[in-house]
């Protein structure tokens, strides 16, 4: 079995689930094993309840969202590789080619060494300089000496982690390019029935919402004081990616609609134009009829949507992007609500 063929097998949910379930397991693991949970729930250095800016509790809750986002983000990378290979083959019958010429075509949406290496590159830099713009700064966060057991592992799992975001943000923008250029390979487009659309829609909405859960989680540092900047820094971005996730996909659907309309328009106005001095020399009567047709005909190509959205794709899409601050509201009520049963 090669091993294009097992990640085929691998289930992106269970992909991401099982990575962040051993992180955990193994963080919880060692914390046991080096006598870490005592140091925890023993002594008066810090208040539980408050947003301390050092203290164990502060590293604990950090290194959580570090494997709850790894996991994530592993699962989503795999699963939006897939989506975009998906979309290709459900459109077969839409397209100008064979069930084989569709999985040739689906096939070219993969990954380039470049791309992944200049997007390893950004994560790396971006996980290098976060200990710089978070405070507390240490004196040498990059000195193995001065880490604790669970800053070790913010400063060993976060390049990892922001490597794989650089990924999956790689990832969307490759496979939302590459579906819009597909797009160009329509056989044909009726303006009145935008249905056969609807997988380029589903595409954007899917991998908006991907990166979208992805910020949600991300959200959980601001939880912590000196994270704020920090999300908000990462937030901005993230937006974006999700704002082109949505519309990238169907850009080439825009242009190919654009172009149907403007070709029906010309069609219709040189029809208009060469009734009219029938009409105008004839008087009223039959022609006045059809030429009523043909200017209700354009008013109704006129008001076609370029863009391939109806009113609930607009509205699920701002749904969409109230999650990371429902995500970030629950997660202060479940602080506050464990902090009084722990403590």
């Amino acid at each position: 079995m090669t091993g294009s063929t097992a990640l085929q097998r691998v289930s992106p949910l269970w992909l991401g689930l099982s990575v962040g379930a051993f992180l955990l397991g193994l963080f919880f693991v060692l914390e046991s094993v080096l006598g870490r949970w005592e140091v925890l729930l023993s002594g008066d250095h810090f208040d539980p309840l408050a947003r301390v800016s050092s203290g164990i509790l502060r590293d604990v809750r950090i290194t959580i969202v570090h494997c709850l986002l790894t996991g994530y983000v592993a699962g989503t990378l795999l699963y939006t590789l897939r989506s975009g290979r998906r979309t290709v083959l459900t459109l077969q019958d839409r397209l100008d080619c064979t069930r084989e010429e569709c999985e040739k075509l689906a096939a070219t949406i993969r990954f380039s060494k470049r791309g992944l290496l200049l997007a390893g590159l950004v994560g790396f830099a971006l996980a290098v300089s976060l200990p710089y713009v978070t405070p507390p700064v240490p004196q040498s966060p990059w000195n193995p000496s001065g880490w604790s057991a669970e800053v070790a592992w913010h400063r060993i799992l976060g390049p990892i982690m922001l490597v794989l975001v650089a990924w999956q943000a790689y990832a969307v923008v490759l496979v939302s390019t590459r579906l819009s250029g597909i797009a160009k390979r329509l056989e044909s487009i009726d303006l009145f029935d935008l249905s056969s659309l609807a997988p380029f829609t589903r595409l954007g909405l899917g991998n908006s919402l991907l990166v979208i859960g992805g910020l949600s989680i991300f959200s959980l540092f601001s939880i912590e004081t000196g994270f704020v900047l920090t999300v908000l820094l990462f937030g901005v971005p993230i937006f974006i990616v999700a704002v082109i996730a949505l519309l990238f996909p169907v850009r080439g659907v825009r242009d190919r609609i654009r172009q149907k309309k403007d070709a029906e328009l010309q069609t219709v106005s040189a029809a208009i134009s060469a009734r009219r001095d029938s009409l105008l020399a004839e008087g009223p009567g039959q022609q006045q009829g059809a030429m009523a047709d043909l200017v209700a005909y354009r008013g109704l190509v006129e008001a076609v949507p370029e863009w391939p959205f109806t009113t609930s794709n607009y509205v699920r899409f701002v749904l969409y992007m109230l999650i990371p601050a429902l995500s970030w509201g629950l997660g202060v009520v479940a602080e506050e609500l464990i902090g009084r049963a722990l403590f």
